[in-house]
């Protein structure tokens, strides 16, 4: 099957990532082709030998750019013979539709976030398209709030990357590593993320024990205003950002425990990535992450923004070794179980194959 992936570009966060992994697993046997604005994920693109086109960042919303991208995307279609289109972006979807009235070609939409606005524009975009969405959260939220035909609407798992020929950690988690309990997070540095809990919490846990780290893994918009909210609480010598890494999973070889404190997800990556690496997560209980997380099992969901709890939960898991392992062990298996790569792959082939045979 030929196969364009297009998004509004390939940054780095979850969605790309998503896209890497499919790119890399299928293009032995699936002719593969990314279109996007670009970004700092690119040369990783290139590398795989996956050819990329250059398109107007459909995120920028504006009529000249939306008429542009229509006459790129239908020219790749023609010049690549392009089969299914699977877009990872609402905008991209919407313009993948227009190009598909014309050109026959099939197209597919992720729905990687559990949206909380923009309902109406959803609709108008989705609105019969086949649908992948990454939680059963994700797809409630389109069913009721967007009144997307739920028959169109299929729920596949993420799943992680754990290989990369980069094998270099930060020496300052090495380092940290060999004296305390690590604690991480991993994503972008946005408000959202809830890094400003993640500090708070940091400062909380250290008020009855300094035996543990804390470290961001990620960047983003924040970046100079979260290191600014570190100094200023005098958290310096517990509270450290690592930066982007191009291989998360080695540097949570070095993690005894990973923290998510977002306010909104779809379903995240690093509970993934942490599972695999059979490392309990503590995390917002919201839409979304719920489906990852069972309480006791491989980990526990917090009410989001419950500094308190955050810290009661950490400092349990510190002090109980016995219950430490029995959630390392479950970590693990519920990896096993939902969000291997050959699930992850397997399911996208049978999806992608069940709509191309559609007519």
């Amino acid at each position: 099957m030929n196969i364009l992936y297009i998004n509004n570009s390939v940054h780095l966060g979850g969605d790309t990532k998503c896209i890497f992994k499919l790119c890399k697993e299928i293009k032995n046997k699936n002719k593969v082709v990314v279109a996007s604005s670009g970004g700092t994920l690119l040369q990783d693109f290139l590398s795989l030998g996956i050819k990329h086109y250059k398109i107007k960042d459909p995120s920028i919303f504006n009529i000249f750019s939306i008429i542009l991208n229509i006459f790129k995307i239908k020219k790749i279609v023609m010049e690549e013979n392009i089969q299914l289109i699977h877009s990872h972006h609402r905008l991209t979807t919407f313009i993948s539709k227009i190009v598909s009235y014309s050109t026959g070609v099939k197209v597919v939409h992720t729905q990687h976030v559990c949206m909380n606005d923009k309902f109406f524009l959803t609709r108008i975009a989705l609105k019969n398209i086949d649908i992948i969405s990454v939680s059963d959260a994700a797809k409630k939220i389109l069913i009721k709030n967007s009144r997307i035909d739920r028959n169109r609407i299929t729920t596949i798992y993420n799943s992680v990357e754990l290989e990369n020929e980069n094998k270099i950690v930060d020496s300052i988690l090495v380092d940290k590593k060999k004296r305390y309990f690590t604690i991480a997070q991993v994503g972008r540095l946005v408000q959202h993320k809830g890094i400003y809990d993640f500090v708070n919490i940091a400062k909380e846990v250290i008020k009855t024990n300094e035996n543990i780290r804390f470290f961001l893994i990620g960047d983003g918009e924040e970046h100079s205003r979260i290191k600014s909210y570190i100094k200023k609480n005098n958290l310096e010598d517990y509270v450290y950002m690592l930066g982007s890494k191009d291989n998360v999973i080695e540097h949570l070889k070095y993690v005894d425990l990973v923290l998510l404190c977002s306010y909104i997800e779809g379903l995240p990556l690093a509970p993934i990535e942490a599972f695999s690496q059979r490392i309990p997560v503590i995390a917002s209980s919201i839409p979304g992450t719920s489906e990852e997380i069972v309480n006791g099992i491989n980990g526990y969901l917090v009410p989001a923004k419950d500094i308190e709890v955050f810290a009661k939960r950490i400092n349990e898991v510190y002090e109980d070794k016995e219950l430490y392992k029995s959630l390392k062990r479950g970590a693990y298996r519920t990896f096993i179980m939902n969000f291997t790569s050959e699930k992850y792959i397997n399911s996208h082939l049978k999806f992608y194959k069940k709509i191309y045979k559609r007519d």
